[in-house]
């Protein structure tokens, strides 16, 4: 039953972002001592996450009792109550149809809502920053470690293929982060947009911030800062010019990334 290919989508996107993280991470730090701790602490992570998403809170959908389907309805959630079905059933003794009730259970999603929200989001956000940090690794000169005149060594290549695996990166933790609001099997497209919405902004991001060649980890920490914005725009309950206190929150953060890219140019 534990076969990959069996798994809904979903919940094997963070394993999946957690295992590029453990091999990108793995080719920048020297081979001893930190390499082992760098494998100890990803497979923590990784045991960490495949608890996470294939718990079985996570996988099997709790019954909802009349109470509470009436209270969920009161407050706007979508629930799905039990129908029920009847069938014919031969009596034995004389040979008549009986009709039966049975309750049946109807469920049209394709996993259900995970228990802990909170978890997988900074679970993904923690999986993105390591994701970005490791695309250092694979791309060479992808992550500056030196000073500006070693900044610039990235060519047109190097620099697609780091904002391509960044973009990658990005969209596969926006596809699991739709999952939490949109779990249905219909709701797919939802889930394909956010991919993409999250790729294209998150590329154009490490585009623009590789071309500053901001040294260290701060590529790393603005592109996780870019999901972050690009989720609670995205799950706004109301309209973004309307919700006064996520435009406070966007403007702060643009103040804390614009102090961020200042301090990464002073530093270089």
């Amino acid at each position: 039953e534990w076969r990959p290919w069996r798994m809904p989508a979903i919940q094997v996107t963070l394993p999946a972002v957690a295992a590029f993280a453990i091999a990108g991470i793995a080719r920048i730090v020297s081979p001893v001592p930190w390499l082992a701790l760098v494998l100890v602490a990803g497979w923590a992570a990784m045991v960490w996450v495949v608890r996470l998403e294939t718990s079985p809170d996570a996988l099997t959908p709790r019954p909802e009792p009349a109470l509470a389907l009436a209270g969920a309805k009161a407050v706007g959630l979508d629930v799905e109550p039990p129908t029920f079905r009847t069938k014919p059933k031969r009596r034995a003794e004389f040979d008549l149809a009986q009709i039966v009730t049975e309750r049946v259970v109807v469920r049209t999603r394709e996993v259900p809502r995970h228990p802990r929200p909170l978890a997988v989001y900074s679970a993904a956000l923690g999986l993105a920053f390591a994701a970005f940090v490791a695309v250092g690794g694979l791309v060479p000169g992808g992550l500056v470690v030196a000073t500006s005149s070693e900044g610039g060594s990235l060519g047109s290549q190097g620099l697609a293929a780091f904002v391509a695996l960044n973009a990658a990166i990005a969209g596969v933790i926006g596809y699991r982060l739709a999952g939490l609001l949109s779990p249905h099997w219909f709701d797919r497209i939802v889930r394909v947009v956010a991919f993409v919405q999250y790729a294209v902004v998150v590329g154009l991001a490490a585009g623009i911030l590789r071309s500053m060649a901001l040294p260290r980890l701060f590529i790393p920490a603005l592109l996780t800062l870019v999901v972050y914005v690009v989720t609670a725009v995205r799950e706004s309950p109301e309209r973004v010019t309307l919700n006064r206190r996520l435009l406070q929150e966007l403007a702060v953060l643009a103040l804390a990334a614009l102090a961020a890219i200042a301090w990464g140019l002073l530093a270089k």
